[in-house]
């Protein structure tokens, strides 16, 4: 019977201990859901507010490029010296004062760092120019007549080498003109400097 007693003793004992490892394997993976489930709402918070941060960059970034493109269309319209309605010309003019008109004509049409001066290139006003031209024996003469003749034919397709022309005859340092601008920035030149 002590033998019995003894094996009865060691099995409980072992059932004992099998137990306790059960039940200590059981929280040991208790405790590991609850640890992963912990990581998995740590992991998830984290994002959201990676996903909020770049949302709040995205924001301040289109901000600062809505900023940049209004200062870039203000500097390609605005005119830091007068607008001229009329061109002053008349059979008497010089050569100097008919290329100063061309030339503040060329603003509404080309990109350029700086522009001092415009004038409206309307038809009205490019007939005047070109009249003056053609009854005339400037130096630039026939340079002057086929730049004004493609304009009456609304053809600016030369618009930057023409104010180029008549920047270098100035001696122009800033504002050559380097592009053209589209037909929506030159409809917002009009309607700030024109209207």
């Amino acid at each position: 019977m002590k033998k019995t007693q003894k094996v009865l003793l060691i099995s409980g004992i072992s059932a004992a201990a099998l137990f306790g490892v059960w039940v200590a394997s059981f929280k040991v993976m208790e405790n590991s859901n609850e640890y992963e489930k912990a990581q998995l709402v740590m992991e998830a918070r984290e994002a959201k507010e990676q996903i909020e941060r770049e949302r709040e960059d995205e924001k301040i970034e289109a901000q600062r490029e809505a900023k940049a493109k209004a200062a870039e269309l203000e500097a390609k319209t605005a005119i830091y010296d007068g607008i001229e309605f009329e061109t002053g010309l008349d059979e008497g003019s010089t050569e100097t004062e008919v290329m100063d008109v061309m030339h503040k004509m060329t603003h509404q049409k080309v990109r350029s760092q700086d522009k001092w001066g415009a004038i409206p290139m309307s038809p009205k006003i490019i007939e005047e120019v070109y009249i003056i031209v053609d009854s005339s024996d400037f130096q630039h003469r026939d340079k002057l007549l086929s730049i004004a003749a493609r304009w009456r034919d609304f053809d600016f397709s030369t618009i930057v080498q023409d104010h180029n022309f008549f920047w270098e005859d100035k001696e122009g340092t800033v504002g050559k003109a380097h592009g053209t601008l589209s037909r929506a920035e030159e409809v917002e030149f009009i309607e700030v400097n024109f209207k």
